[in-house]
């Protein structure tokens, strides 16, 4: 539950997605009521309305509070992501909306952009891609 209201909050992120040849970016929109579509972020930049998802994940809390049970579905719908590539991507994002420490630094890409250092994220995020 805490992922969707913070995405609520929260809509767009960034993931980076590190190659041998070094990285690229990805941006993420939350859709209500459970859906997470992710672009590459130089299309959307060009015409968000035009932006051709890549992967989506999608997060069925239907027995949340009844079992603490949450299903989540990745989709990678573009063959420009690879299997594993998709998963960990799914995975921090997961973590980037469920984890308060993780949180902050969405809310700060969505609250108070100025703020927000890509450099320093990008290092963060490829020490964590590599491990």
């Amino acid at each position: 539950k805490s992922v969707l209201s913070r995405a609520a909050q929260c809509p767009f992120f960034l993931h980076p997605v590190f190659r041998e040849e070094g990285h690229f970016m990805i941006i993420s929109q939350f859709q209500a009521p459970n859906y997470f579509l992710l672009a590459f972020l130089e299309d959307y930049r060009m015409d968000p309305a035009r932006a051709q998802p890549l992967l989506t994940v999608s997060i069925f809390d239907d027995y949340a509070e009844e079992k603490g049970l949450t299903l989540v579905r990745c989709d990678i719908i573009n063959r420009g992501i690879e299997d594993d590539e998709g998963y960990k991507i799914c995975q921090s994002l997961l973590d980037d909306y469920g984890n308060e420490n993780e949180f902050r630094t969405v809310h700060m890409f969505n609250k108070k952009p100025d703020a927000f250092d890509v450099d320093e994220f990008v290092k963060e995020k490829e020490m964590r891609w590599k491990s």
